[in-house]
């Protein structure tokens, strides 16, 4: 396999989302305190387009990213009842576009981005213009909305093993498992001395193409091993500081 990129942040990734169309990472992670920044990746060249941007106080999370803009929500304090607005950030500019405070964000899709207006009512969603936060569309069934591509592929826990030995090592937990045509991408943890590691492979053909310890020196078992968009491969380690990705 071949390192397309390797970015460690300051804190905790904490939200991610990807716009395969423009081939962006927008990554959430946050300081000790609490408090959220941003960066965004251009993921095939692993090009940071920009990182420690931050807005607001802790209740603004990663909505999504556009080919142009970052979309930050506002999530309810313990004294609100309901989400309170949304914002456009330029990815290129790193300016504030637009804030837009009666908006709940519900996804991207080919019109606009599709929102839900606070103080309406019933099934529709509304179309908003990314660059002037303007309505487009003031009513929208979801079910008629063209969205936008997410195909992003996560390995799952399987019942299954792999048909070639990986390891001698004791392995702990499930094995996850992502086929893709006639690949496997199998991973699983390994019992340390103390702690454990991540062990990842590829089998072709019941030929081990690829097998090495893609995570190490961890204290507990990660629910989630790594995913994959088109041809490429994310992991998250070093204590969820780090994200790393590979093409296959």
């Amino acid at each position: 396999m071949e390192k397309a990129f390797d970015h460690i942040f300051a804190g905790a990734i904490w939200k991610m989302d990807i716009h395969e169309i423009a081939e962006l990472l927008a990554i959430e992670w946050r300081d000790s305190s609490g408090q959220p920044h941003f960066a965004v990746i251009h993921y095939p060249s692993g090009r940071l387009l920009f990182d420690e941007v931050t807005y607001g106080n802790r209740w603004w999370t990663l909505a999504a990213v556009t080919a142009q803009h970052l979309l930050l929500q506002h999530y309810p304090s313990p004294d609100q009842a309901v989400t309170q607005g949304l914002v456009a950030i330029d990815i290129h500019k790193k300016d504030v576009v637009w804030e837009v405070f009666n908006y709940q964000f519900q996804e991207l899709a080919a019109s606009g981005i599709v929102v839900k207006q606070l103080a309406g009512v019933g099934k529709h969603m509304s179309v908003v213009d990314e660059h002037s936060g303007a309505i487009v569309a003031a009513k929208a069934e979801r079910n008629q909305l063209n969205s936008l591509p997410r195909n992003i592929h996560y390995a799952l826990p399987t019942p299954r093993t792999p048909s070639l030995p990986l390891t001698t090592t004791k392995v702990v937990g499930p094995y996850f498992l992502l086929e893709k045509g006639t690949r496997e991408f199998w991973a699983f943890h390994e019992q340390k001395e103390k702690g454990y590691r991540v062990r990842f492979a590829v089998i072709v053909h019941g030929q081990i193409l690829f097998n090495e310890i893609m995570i190490d020196n961890l204290s507990y078992l990660l629910p989630e091993l790594f995913f994959m968009v088109g041809e490429q491969l994310f992991f998250i380690r070093n204590n969820k500081r780090e994200i790393a990705s590979y093409f296959v």
